[in-house]
């Protein structure tokens, strides 16, 4: 008890089948333990207490004021009806847990903030959270809270630590009082600053020089006075807003992993020695940071930022030597290049080159013109993501190698026009934003991509392998063959929707160019178009043979038309609208889902026509089925129609179109392999909406034997969310619907899949 009062030691009594209320009033009879020093062992009584020369009435009275102190203090009981082995256990727990206390200092009633502790500490157990921020006006109770909240949670770790970086620790550090226990320090300026008089006066090196445990220092907007030969071994400095312009010798340390001086004042970056142990540089932001030299001296180093250091234009030619380097990041480096084009005129033999190991360079907002001649050359093996984005060119600069690609990012290239003849072993492309840009082509004409987007890019018309879409006013009577009479309607006004290359433009008359497939939409007309067709209906179906002819009028193909509307108002901007043809003698079925489609109105009737070039596949005495499929809820479908296209000088053009097109594999006459759903069945969609219902509905249209990639985690959390009822005993329609228009999401950028078995995406099989 004297080292209690004297030094303040946790002092935890343990009552052995003693009842402490006799140890506090003396009453019982109880064994005292002496020290080694006396070798004392007796029974000890207050009442009578056994005296000899040991036991005089002084040391009898502190004996007596002790045990009552003692008792008082509370601590752990041992009855007789206990086992002494979870006791013992207890009593280890309890001791382990005092011991390391440490608790911290807090009022001793905190009202009110039982709800945020509860939240808190529910956030504590859930893994998927590795930090917490505890935010609010100065004054609020975040430290007292954060404070409570660690003094309860802290048995539960194997370690821990609280740093308070409040307004008296700078003082403590500028005494030179760095702890030599503090593993980890961090210190913002700014907060310290936040309603004080006057600036806070700069830190001297010195401080830091006693923290020989120091690992983790981060610094916010710190000045540090002083020499650094002494400063500590750090694994990870992290001072932003770093007032240095030059890097001092000694403040590099051999130890260093991770180096982050983003926002500061550095001019040069250099390091002084060879840091072997270095893994990642972050000097994002430094923009007055002209040059980086002496690279080779990083040998190990993986990631390079230099994002937004807006006036480096020396980087040194040793970045190609390093062969741990996989993320380099020069966005926003607008004068780089004009160092770089003095190296880099010659792309044979280039003075600057880049690591094998990179997999990531993000050169965006470099003021990248096409005549920029960078020469940008990937190792044969790579597998980069490159980031053009926010660049002026008008066509991708010269003598960048795109063969090793994995992903191209061209997001908000405002003035690309064109793309032309992509590789086939790219599989990510995004040109969202591009606002100029019209055309993409692929090499070998076929699309391959696995991840495609191309939102608001509102002068796109031709996506090679995908669709193309070209104004009627620009397509001649010659090339529109035997729909030539269209152009009478090249004036008219169209609301095409389904896409996001229809936000946002006024739209006439367009040509539809899909899968061999040519169709368009025509809005509001009154004529009576279909009355010149050889098969109508009145519903969204109909079936026919196919008639005999003559030698030399082979058919070429088939023209579908339908006329629909809306059957009451709505907002919707997704509808179903599909066509579906099937030879049922040779047991073929198509199914169109086109990627744009005109959107219907209550008040006015919309025709959709399309040309068919599948005339190979049509012989005399062939049952052939034609059906509009639409949601009936919304929709109705007034009438289908169905006549048939020979050869003759009228469709001449058309069976050349479709000959080049054959060329290209995937189109109907082609190779549709990628989009055979079961046998002889193809679903003619490139956009599969996620993927969420595809296989329901598929096998609604096709049957049960459906050839489909194992489902998508999406798709397993929509089917799980269904019932039975609604999995099994949907109609055609509502199961259409739910696909084409239930989790649409933005379309472009949706992951594109062909309906193949461990097929995704339209090519490269």
């Amino acid at each position: 008890m004297d080292q209690r009062r004297r030094c303040k030691n946790f002092v935890l009594p343990v009552f052995y089948l003693v009842d402490p209320s006799d140890v506090r009033k003396q009453t019982g009879t109880f064994i005292i333990e002496g020290s080694k020093r006396t070798g004392v062992s007796k029974c000890f009584t207050c009442v009578k207490a056994e005296k000899k020369s040991v036991w005089t009435e002084e040391n009898v009275k502190q004996w007596k004021e002790a045990l009552t102190d003692v008792a008082n203090l509370g601590g752990m009981e041992l009855s007789s009806s206990m086992s002494e082995t979870s006791f013992i256990a207890e009593l280890v727990e309890t001791v382990q847990c005092k011991l390391d206390s440490k608790q911290l200092s807090t009022p001793a009633f905190l009202i009110g903030v039982e709800a945020r502790v509860q939240k808190i500490n529910s956030l504590l157990k859930d893994e998927q959270y590795n930090a917490i921020a505890i935010c609010g006006m100065g004054g609020s109770g975040k430290t007292t809270l954060a404070q409570h909240i660690y003094n309860l949670n802290k048995k539960d770790f194997k370690s821990s630590s609280f740093v308070d970086v409040s307004r008296k620790d700078p003082y403590v550090l500028r005494k030179g009082e760095g702890s030599y226990t503090i593993e980890g320090l961090a210190l913002d300026i700014r907060k310290v600053e936040q309603g004080m008089p006057s600036k806070t006066p700069a830190l001297e090196t010195s401080s830091l020089e006693n923290m020989g445990k120091l690992k983790l220092l981060q610094l916010k907007y710190v000045q540090l006075n002083g020499s650094y030969e002494n400063f500590p071994n750090l694994i990870w400095l992290c001072w932003q807003g770093c007032p240095l312009k030059t890097v001092p010798s000694g403040l590099l340390v051999s130890s260093l992993v991770a180096i982050d001086m983003s926002d500061g004042d550095m001019e040069m970056f250099e390091a002084p020695t060879v840091l072997n142990s270095l893994k990642h540089l972050n000097l994002k932001g430094c923009d007055k940071l002209f040059g980086i030299s002496n690279l080779y001296r990083l040998p190990k180093v993986e990631s390079l930022i230099l994002l937004n250091c807006s006036s480096l234009n020396h980087l040194c030619t040793s970045i190609g030597d390093l062969k741990n380097l996989y993320i380099l990041d020069l966005g926003g480096c607008t004068k780089l290049w004009k160092y770089v084009n003095q190296i880099l005129v010659n792309p044979e033999n280039p003075l600057f080159s880049l690591p094998k190991s990179l997999m990531w360079l993000n050169l965006e907002n470099n003021n990248l013109e096409r005549t920029s001649n960078v020469c940008l050359s990937f190792h044969v093996q790579s597998s980069v993501n490159l980031t053009l984005s926010v660049n002026p060119f008008e066509y991708l600069p010269d003598n960048i190698n795109l063969q090793t690609l994995h992903t191209l990012n061209l997001y908000s290239c405002p003035n690309l026009k064109s793309l032309s003849c992509i590789p086939s072993t790219l599989m990510e492309l995004h040109i969202d934003w591009c606002t100029s840009l019209e055309k993409v082509t692929f090499h070998l004409g076929r699309f391959t991509l696995h991840e495609f987007s191309y939102e608001g890019c509102s002068k796109l018309s031709e996506i090679q392998g995908l669709f193309k879409l070209e104004p009627i006013a620009k397509t001649s009577e010659a090339d529109l063959g035997h729909m030539h009479w269209i152009k009478a309607y090249e004036d008219h006004m169209v609301d095409l929707i389904g896409d996001d290359i229809t936000k946002g433009r006024t739209w006439h008359t367009q040509i539809l160019y899909e899968y061999g497939i040519m169709s368009t939409y025509l809005q509001g007309i009154k004529d009576q178009i279909m009355t010149t067709y050889e098969y109508t209906s009145s519903c969204s179906f109909l079936f026919f043979r196919v008639p005999c002819h003559h030698e030399k009028h082979r058919v070429e193909g088939l023209n579908i038309s339908c006329i629909y509307r809306s059957s009451q108002p709505t907002n919707k901007d997704r509808w179903i609208l599909l066509a579906k043809i099937s030879n049922k003698t040779k047991g073929l079925t198509w199914i169109y889902n086109p990627v744009v489609y005109c959107k219907p109105n209550v008040d006015e009737d919309v025709v959709w026509l399309s040309y068919w070039p599948i005339g190979n596949v049509l012989d005399a005495g062939d049952e052939v089925h034609v059906e509009i499929i639409h949601e009936k809820e919304n929709m109705i479908v007034s009438g289908c129609s169905v006549s048939f296209v020979y050869t003759d000088s009228e469709v001449e053009r058309e069976r050349n179109y479709t000959n080049n097109l054959i060329k290209d594999e995937e189109v109907i006459g082609g190779d549709l392999s990628g989009f055979e759903v079961t046998e002889g069945g193809y679903y003619l969609c490139r956009r599969d909406l996620f993927a969420l219902e595809t296989s329901l509905w598929l096998k609604q249209l096709f049957g049960d034997n459906i050839d489909y990639p194992v489902e998508s985690v999406s798709a397993q959390r929509y089917r799980n969310s269904l019932s039975m009822d609604e999995l099994y005993h949907s109609d055609s329609s509502s199961a259409v619907e739910a696909m084409v228009c239930g989790s649409v999401g933005v379309v472009s950028s949706v992951q594109w899949r062909t309906l193949a078995t461990i097929r995704t995406l339209m090519g490269g099989f």
